[in-house]
């Protein structure tokens, strides 16, 4: 390739995932290229093809020397791209950025770039915000440690195991939709286990639904699970889900779609965190950012500042 044909390094690269929100995404390819070249940048993408792909597609460009990458897709494209980032050592020079396509679009919405017009201008603008981000020592699937990282949640138990069971065409419905019907689904079966958890030290041992760790407020695709939580103030949230019953998960799932008033609700309880430590004597997943983290036992520490995300200064939530 001549010299002429090199593109800047510092322009931004997108990675695009076809199959996010459902595969919904494909369809909308060619709406994406427009908009990335209306905003005055150059449609520069390569696409995923398998789920995890983004890591290896992000640690090829940054050793090409790239250092700025935009994922465009999910949260779980998102995580991809940074897990990718961390992997290369890369965080202070290369950052990161998003174009929520995907079911939920949690992360980009807490940034206050859900929609995409605004990802585009912070894109195009150069703002940049430093975030929070979680770094998880788990068990992989082959058996070994493994260490991922998260943006929005790492989570436990009966709640997550509704992400990991979503079948890809029930995302088609929309961001809420396919997990509140997943909710009466997983209803059916066992709801609780035992886990051993130690926040910042203290033992919190028995039996919960859920643990869930959250750097941000929203998960499940507008719920929100941990209203205030704020990406860039050092601190975890962790929420503990009591051994709930039935109509009480029902209760907690709607007091999320009204803006997080489950937490008034007697067996569910909240603490700020740094260090989480969380095992179980049952066999058991772990979730980040919606997709498969490996399984416990864990240990989950803040990384305050880690990440450069292309998102105004200060945006949160309530500016979707």
């Amino acid at each position: 390739m001549g010299t002429n044909d090199t593109p800047p390094l510092d322009r931004p690269f997108f990675i695009v995932n076809p199959a996010s929100g459902g595969g919904r995404t494909r369809n909308r390819v060619g709406a994406l290229i427009d908009a990335i070249e209306r905003a005055g940048l150059e449609a520069d993408c390569a696409f995923t093809t398998r789920p995890g792909e983004g890591i290896d597609i992000a640690r090829e460009a940054i050793g090409a020397g790239r250092t700025f990458l935009v994922a465009c897709g999910g949260d779980g494209t998102v995580n991809e791209v940074v897990n990718g980032v961390m992997a290369e050592g890369a965080a202070e020079r290369v950052k990161v950025g998003t174009i929520g396509m995907g079911t939920g679009k949690d992360i980009a919405k807490c940034l206050g770039i859900g929609r995409g017009a605004r990802a585009l201008r912070a894109i195009a603008q150069g703002e940049e915000r430093r975030v929070d981000i979680g770094k998880v020592t788990a068990i992989g699937e082959d058996g070994q440690e493994q260490v991922r990282y998260f943006l929005l949640e790492a989570s436990a138990g009966w709640v997550p195991e509704i992400s990991q069971s979503t079948p890809r065409w029930l995302k088609r419905l929309g961001d809420t939709a396919p997990y509140v019907i997943m909710t009466v689904v997983k209803m059916l079966g066992p709801m609780g286990r035992s886990f051993t958890l130690r926040i910042d030290g203290r033992e919190f041992d028995g039996r919960y639904n859920t643990i869930s760790v959250h750097n941000m407020e929203l998960w499940g695709g507008d719920l929100v699970a941990a209203p205030g939580a704020a990406p860039d103030d050092g601190l975890f949230d962790v929420i503990r889900w009591g051994d709930l019953g039935r109509r009480e998960v029902l209760r907690a799932v709607d007091g999320q779609r009204k803006g997080g008033v489950h937490l008034e609700m007697e067996g569910v309880d909240r603490h700020p965190a740094r260090v989480v430590e969380l095992s179980s004597p049952k066999p058991t997943r772990l979730d980040l950012d919606g997709e498969m983290g490996g399984y416990l036992p864990a240990r989950i520490e803040m990384l305050a500042g880690a990440i450069r995300f292309a998102a105004p200064p200060g945006g949160h939530a309530g500016e979707r």
